[in-house]
């Protein structure tokens, strides 16, 4: 399990962060804001502290869909409200309702796009399982003959 969680902290940290840094590089480029070097260190810092709640969240197997929306929406708050923190913490801007609401925009983009690059890997990784086993069943097949 704790082999699990590490592995989820990682993949979600890098898919995290990776989305902070393009919603970073197209707000700046909106609001042509200078990036100072510190800024890459928060960044990571960031996607770190939002990745902790995400890996700990698919450690929870809920076989319920209800149960599953309901630690979504948690889940989804509790990074809004780390993000709202983090953003004024860093000075990255002043917590205004319009920011409140870019902010909260921000974050259903990086949701997309984690879910995305996830979806994308495990389809990947269905694919190759399935044809390992079909190769597998095909040889077993081939020899009960």
């Amino acid at each position: 399990m704790i082999k699990e969680f590490l592995i989820s902290l990682l993949h979600y940290f890098m898919d995290i962060t990776t989305a902070v840094l393009i919603a970073a590089a197209i707000y700046m480029t909106f609001f042509g804001q200078p990036m100072e070097s510190s800024i890459l260190w928060e960044i990571l810092f960031s996607g770190f502290i939002t990745a902790l709640p995400t890996a700990v969240l698919i450690c929870f197997d809920t076989k319920s869909e209800k149960h599953s929306l309901i630690l979504w929406s948690i889940h989804f708050l509790l990074i809004y409200v780390i993000t709202l923190f983090l953003l004024n913490m860093f000075g990255w801007c002043s917590i205004t309702p319009v920011s409140a609401l870019i902010t909260f925009f921000a974050i259903i983009f990086i949701y997309l796009f984690t879910c995305l690059a996830h979806y994308i890997n495990d389809e990947k990784h269905v694919l190759l399982m399935n044809q390992q086993l079909k190769k597998r069943y095909s040889i077993d097949k081939n020899k009960s003959e």
